[in-house]
């Protein structure tokens, strides 16, 4: 009941601060009763600039990781709310610019200032959907953009430009404001234009100085499962271009945010108290921690059971279960992998389902009133298997093959 409260409370202050500035606008501006209807339009426009500008400095505080709203908020509607806000916000901004031109001349450096802030925003919008999420991942043209990113090591330098240029957007967006006719007739909309250009500045500065001093510790502080660990530097060497081809083949990895929504909600993760984790998988995979990955250890990539719980929750739409299976695959390719994963497939190989038939079970089954189970088709499978290389890959060699290998 108190987190509701307080998710009530949150949005009341977004979608009510702009309404009382855009009230304080309506009174302070002043009325010209010769051109009623210009003036109406020009206050519309104006109105909708108002809201642009509060949203877009509130959206870069929800991006501070502000501890009350990422307690009351889950990771996914956060994401969702500054996505669609700030598309709104854009729109808004966009039917400004030819509602408050009607009519009515400017300095050349308030309209220059309004446009530079608007393109700014309107750009990091568009990179933010290419490199910060998976909504754009079914273009051929977005996987070549993130792997030639990986490739040149632009990810989190990338991402960090992106968040600092917003800054810059909304920055050149204030200025435009308080050279506006209404900053110098109105000393009010001027100290509110300031009120929420220094509250956002404020909280992104703070933002990035408690971010360094906290990212080696807890990267996701107010985010992870109570067994998440931080993946050590020295668990493995790094093999930088094979990261870099991991993401060349699984695009959908490239903005992983790390906020440790994949191990909290883990089954497996539940059960073994962390000793499998998804997420730090994935930053073992990022880091290029090959030989940690791909090696024998039970409950590093073998530990997934493909339920996809972590695709359905990821707020990023990542494909997690996809990505370990692959990694799986490789695995075995290599020769590596738990014992018992290739003495399955071989029971797989020879008869047709990786728990044989027994006597004891047959039994049971007919006790229970159970039909017999139909025996299936073993010549098929290792046709299948065969097809695929699965034979050469878990051991099972036929005698003749070793015989040439050997001659």
């Amino acid at each position: 009941m108190a987190s509701k409260i307080k998710q009530v409370v949150l949005l009341a202050i977004y979608y009510i601060s702009p309404i009382v500035a855009s009230i304080i606008y309506w009174f302070e501006e002043p009325l010209d009763s010769n051109d009623i209807l210009n003036n109406l339009i020009h206050r519309t426009g104006s109105i909708f600039g108002i809201l642009a500008f509060i949203w877009m400095c509130f959206n870069i505080l929800i991006q501070t990781k502000l501890k009350m709203t990422e307690e009351n908020y889950s990771l996914n509607k956060i994401l969702s709310f500054h996505t669609i806000m700030a598309t709104i916000a854009l729109i808004l901004g966009s039917v400004h610019y030819p509602l408050v031109r009607l009519g009515r001349e400017y300095s050349s450096f308030q309209i220059r200032s309004g446009s530079i802030g608007f393109m700014i925003l309107i750009v990091l919008m568009a990179l933010a959907l290419i490199f910060m999420s998976n909504r754009l991942i079914k273009f051929e043209f977005i996987k070549k953009l993130r792997s030639f990113a990986s490739g040149k090591k632009l990810k989190y330098d990338f991402n960090k430009f992106l968040h600092n240029m917003m800054v810059i957007g909304v920055s050149a967006i204030f200025i435009h404001a308080i050279v506006s006719n209404t900053s110098n007739q109105s000393t009010l909309m001027l100290g509110v234009y300031s009120f929420f250009f220094i509250l956002t500045v404020t909280g992104w500065v703070y933002h990035k100085i408690i971010r360094r001093l906290r990212s080696n510790a807890d990267p996701y502080i107010f985010r992870k499962a109570p067994w998440d660990t931080i993946i050590s530097e020295k668990d493995s060497k790094p093999y930088k271009e094979w990261a870099e081809n991991l993401i060349k083949h699984n695009p959908s990895l490239y903005p992983c945010l790390q906020c440790g929504t994949c191990a909290e909600v883990c089954p497996v993760s539940k059960v073994t108290n962390g000793e499998y984790n998804p997420r730090k998988n994935i930053l073992a995979v990022r880091f290029g921690y090959k030989d940690l990955v791909l090696g024998e250890e039970d409950l590093v990539i073998w530990g997934c059971t493909s339920c996809n719980t972590c695709d359905e929750k990821c707020p990023q739409h990542i494909k997690l279960s996809e990505i370990f299976t692959s990694l799986r695959n490789e695995s075995i390719t290599l020769g590596k992998g738990p014992e018992y994963i290739r003495d399955q497939a071989k029971k797989i190989f020879e008869y047709g389902k990786a728990i044989p038939r027994q006597p004891a079970i047959e039994k049971r089954r007919t006790q229970l009133g159970l039909p017999k189970v139909i025996d299936p088709d073993v010549k098929e499978i290792q046709t299948l298997l065969k097809g695929l290389g699965i034979d050469k890959k878990i051991g099972i060699i036929k005698l003749e093959e070793t015989k040439v290998i050997t001659e």
